[in-house]
């Protein structure tokens, strides 16, 4: 569903928008639309043309890519004050990533005709997009630090724990399946299973279908640097 982005005064600043001025916050938020997205539905899939940049407002995504064999696999996922789109878009290239809906989402698109001509009109606002891509870059390097971390329950929590911090779900709980966390971290099914069920027998975590909570953060902390 789209529609067009009236009052940009009644959004809640997130992510990297709010850590922008003010200037550029009013005149970028003018270019936005509203859009709606219903589970599993795509944002934008890998291969396709970069037509613009999405911030997501409520709901959460998931981000995947292709590996050399041809399946695709489930990198991460984010919630509201995601902010993507624009690598490609700024290097006229096609999408990288595929960016899909894992609930009902709410999303606010800034085409790119648009931003080309608030570019344009302001080159001084390209520092603020390059800000974007800086913080979408450390959190790809975060993610890929971490799986070279030794030992398989080591990874699964840091990846719990930065997937909590991205969690849509107000109560904590991380909407993943079993079998993209196990993708996230590069293990076997049963490796991740053994895993989960330690740390919900030591009572750091609870699962449920489709999702888990972390229990004792502090704990799970300290499991990593020990």
């Amino acid at each position: 569903m789209l529609k067009k982005f009236n009052n940009p005064d009644s959004l809640e600043l997130s992510g990297w928008l709010a850590t922008r001025n003010a200037g550029f916050q009013k005149a970028f938020l003018a270019c936005g639309v509203s859009k709606i997205y219903e589970p599993d539905a795509a944002l934008f899939h890998q291969g396709d043309p970069a037509d613009g940049i999405y911030g997501v407002l409520s709901g959460g995504v998931r981000i995947t890519a292709p590996a050399d064999d041809g399946q695709n696999f489930t990198l991460h996922q984010e919630g509201g004050g995601f902010w993507v789109g624009d690598l490609a878009l700024f290097a006229s290239t096609r999408r990288l990533i595929s960016v899909i809906a894992t609930q009902r989402t709410e999303t606010l698109f800034f085409p790119s005709s648009r931003l080309e001509r608030l570019v344009k009109d302001n080159p001084d606002y390209l520092r603020d997009f390059y800000a974007l891509s800086h913080e979408n870059m450390q959190k790809a390097l975060r993610i890929i630090a971490n799986l070279g971390v030794t030992g398989t329950l080591k990874r699964l929590v840091l990846r719990l724990l930065h997937l909590e911090e991205v969690a849509a779900d107000p109560d904590g709980w991380i909407q993943v399946s079993q079998e993209e966390l196990a993708a996230m971290i590069a293990v076997s099914m049963p490796t991740l299973h053994r895993s989960l069920q330690r740390l919900v027998k030591q009572g750091l975590i609870e699962g449920g279908y489709g999702r888990l909570r972390l229990k004792d953060r502090g704990a799970l902390i300290s499991l990593c640097q020990s």
